[in-house]
């Protein structure tokens, strides 16, 4: 009887042990007895299937979500700070991806030494941060500090979510879940401008970023107190310069991946274009006010069901092939457009603009996906690292063709019809000049 006392009570000993091994149940230490109890409990319960589908949801949600959710209020930010010319206001959107470009390169070293849990939760200190100095900006310059900021941080929980279900999950069952993770994601840009647009009506521009401080802080805590770290001690890699040079380096000299890379990055210009001056061609060109998130929305919708047939045709049909057709839709969609509608001083009806918009968001779901997978082939030997470079410097890419071809739009939509046009015949072009390791194309 006594030795068996003797051997629960190892027993309970060892489970503390093994709980006090587990950072998140320190935490427990510095509660009240009760409120400890409560979390102890928590924390011992596994997450389950669909809570880590939800879980890496909202946190790769929070970059597309700070952008979506700012649309509506673009006019009404310039106007407060006294923006100089009408085009800054698209800096709100492009300062978000300057700092998600840079955030992006470092995160996945950092990750591969430190583990998951530890950047992902500065990711999201940053992005909080940045998130108060955009909701107490006096100035342009403030804000697009704070949005730089935002970026910075948001790269961390998108980049690190992936890299979790990678460590958690292998083969058919992890492409599964990144399929679903995917599908909950891309509701985002369908719902974030009505939130965005109802908090403008109702408390003004600076409460969206209160919600999304408030957004970002409660998943951090979901994270850090239901998502143990998924990196085995194993699989630590050291963190050093001439790694990160290295890595680089094996990006821009190989053919195959350096070119995809620009491919990437002159679609997303393209891409981001489209986003940044979404709010000056459909609030006032068209003068949709108050229904433009509908429209917004609905053209979103169009990208989530093309998402939903590339993952049906990308089993059957080659990446590569699927990218250039759908390059190619770009392209001719775009000369049929300018040359359809000559007089350039006058943006088409309203139902012409949307339906073309809505085949280049068709396009562009076959896109992101499949040239990033193109890109990555060759990198299988430092996927991480190699995804991390190719991000971010495709991101670069893209922000500068944005600039550009947004600081052009005066009154009409045709500069974001041209940067589709022009960018997707260079993409095009470098597609067919890539070669395949046969020496095919």
């Amino acid at each position: 009887m006594h030795y068996s006392l003797q051997c629960q009570e190892r027993s309970r000993i060892a489970v503390s042990v093994s709980e006090c091994a587990d950072p998140r149940h320190v935490w427990c230490q510095q509660f009240s007895p009760t409120f400890g109890i409560l979390i102890s409990t928590l924390l011992k319960k596994s997450i389950g299937r669909v809570e880590f589908i939800l879980l890496m949801a909202a946190m790769s949600a929070l970059d597309a979500f700070s952008i979506d959710a700012m649309m509506p209020a673009l006019e009404q930010i310039g106007d407060d700070l006294g923006i100089a010319a009408e085009n800054d206001r698209q800096f709100v959107i492009t300062a978000l991806f300057l700092g998600f470009s840079i955030g992006v390169l470092f995160y996945g070293f950092l990750a591969d030494h430190f583990g998951r849990r530890l950047p992902v939760i500065a990711g999201f200190l940053v992005f909080v941060a940045g998130s108060l100095a955009c909701l107490l900006a006096e100035s342009f310059s403030v804000m697009l500090v704070g949005r730089v900021l935002q970026g910075l941080g948001a790269a961390g929980p998108y980049v690190l979510s992936i890299a979790i279900v990678r460590d958690s999950f292998k083969g058919d069952e992890m492409a599964r879940l990144l399929s679903l993770i995917m599908m909950v994601f891309i509701g985002v840009p369908m719902i974030a401008p009505f939130i965005g647009q109802g908090l403008l009506l109702l408390a003004g521009w600076r409460s969206i970023f209160a919600v999304l401080t408030v957004y970002a802080l409660l998943t951090m805590i979901w994270f850090a107190l239901r998502q143990r770290e998924s990196l085995s001690a194993e699989n630590h890699q050291a963190l050093s310069v001439s790694t990160i040079k290295q890595s680089v380096s094996e990006v821009l000299v190989h053919p195959v991946t350096f070119r995809y890379m620009i491919v990437i990055g002159l679609l997303a210009g393209a891409f981001i274009a489209y986003l940044s001056t979404a709010q000056q061609v459909f609030q006032e060109m068209y003068q949709l006010g108050t229904r433009f998130p509908i429209v917004f929305a609905s053209l979103a919708g169009v990208f989530g069901v093309a998402s939903f047939l590339n993952s049906k045709l990308v089993v059957r049909i080659a990446p590569a092939v699927l990218v250039k057709c759908a390059v190619a839709l770009i392209v001719i969609s775009s000369v049929v457009y300018l040359l359809v509608f000559r007089d350039h001083s006058v943006s088409p009806p309203l139902i012409v603009h949307m339906i073309y918009i809505a085949l280049i968001m068709g396009a562009f779901a076959f896109l992101f996906g499949n040239t990033t997978s193109l890109a990555m082939e060759p990198m299988g030997h430092i996927a991480g690292a190699a995804s991390s470079v190719v991000n971010s410097l495709s991101t670069m890419i893209a922000i500068a063709m944005a600039t550009l071809i947004g600081s052009q739009l005066e009154g009409t939509v045709y500069p974001v019809v041209v940067g589709f046009g022009v960018l997707g015949a260079i993409a095009l072009l470098i597609c067919f000049s890539v070669e395949k390791p046969g020496g095919g194309k």
